[in-house]
């Protein structure tokens, strides 16, 4: 993860590879994983028997690996889940910590990325089962099983998030924009100006000259050291995803990064901004 990403790995990655690893052994927590639609992937991969032998096909970049077009460079893919392009990933808000919890997309429908607020996935997966278990229709001891394995793994993903200790921004107040969850950045960042973000996504949208304005606002600030406002446009555009705005977009978002000193979410951005148009996001494959 470090060679690659440039990324810490949080432990407690490697108890959901256990308890995945675990419930292949068993026929009746199988089919509950299939029933909610867990499995493994991203950087999950890399836990598998022959993890150590993968690498990009045709010389990919690793770091394309389940990267859909409008996820946030912020957001590691670490599991798939039901529907819709459902795909749960770390969040790091800052490289040089580890991920401050569990973010979720629907790269499918809006491609829009939240989060629940969960530290790792099993804290994720024990939401997903409650609400399964209420769900109408659903034959509830089908689940169960998923149950008794999380119960048992539970005591070591505490063991393993009280062995990284505490997310730094894990309670950090944050004010989200309209697409994303948007980062913590230090106080002399500037204003992302994240309540306008509706006026903004409105204006690009329609490609008013308003954009224009914007964009030069946010690039004359990135250049006096202030990144907030290109790293909110820059995000924007990303998840906009409009030819006309790409070039811009990417800019201000490795720009913002690079001021915010966060180079290893700079060269995400970059080698997404490179392959956004890549078909078939399957990248790692054994060498």
């Amino acid at each position: 993860m470090q060679r690659v990403f440039g990324l810490r790995l949080p432990r407690h990655c490697a108890v959901f590879a256990a308890l995945w690893a675990s419930a292949q052994q068993d026929a009746a927590e199988r089919e509950a994983l299939f029933e909610l639609g867990f499995a493994p992937w991203g950087i999950s991969d890399y836990f598998r028997n022959d993890g150590v032998d993968l690498a990009g096909r045709d010389g990919l970049d690793e770091r394309l690996h389940c990267r859909f077009r409008q996820d946030p460079a912020e957001f590691v893919t670490v599991a798939s889940g039901s529907s819709d392009g459902l795909h749960y990933g770390l969040w790091y808000d800052d490289p040089a910590e580890l991920p401050t919890f569990i973010a979720y997309n629907y790269a499918g429908d809006s491609a829009e990325t939240w989060t629940s607020g969960y530290t790792t996935m099993l804290g994720e997966m024990w939401s997903v089962l409650e609400q399964g278990i209420k769900r109408p229709g659903q034959e509830a001891s089908l689940l169960m099983p998923l149950a008794d394995a999380l119960e048992w793994f539970t005591g070591p993903d505490q063991e393993a998030l009280a062995a990284d200790g505490e997310p730094r921004w894990i309670d950090t107040d944050r004010t989200d924009g309209l697409i994303s969850i948007f980062p913590i950045l230090p106080a002399n960042s500037g204003d992302p100006r994240v309540a306008q973000a509706a006026q903004r996504l409105a204006g690009f949208n329609s490609l008013s000259s308003a954009g224009d304005g914007w964009i030069a606002d946010a690039r004359h600030e990135l250049a006096a050291g202030l990144p907030a406002y290109a790293l909110a446009i820059g995000m924007e555009l990303h998840w906009l995803d409009l030819d006309e705005y790409r070039a811009a977009g990417r800019d201000l978002l490795i720009g913002a990064y690079r001021v915010l000193g966060r180079d290893a979410l700079a060269e995400i951005a970059a080698v997404h901004a490179d392959w956004r148009d890549l078909a078939d996001v399957e990248v790692l494959k054994r060498a």
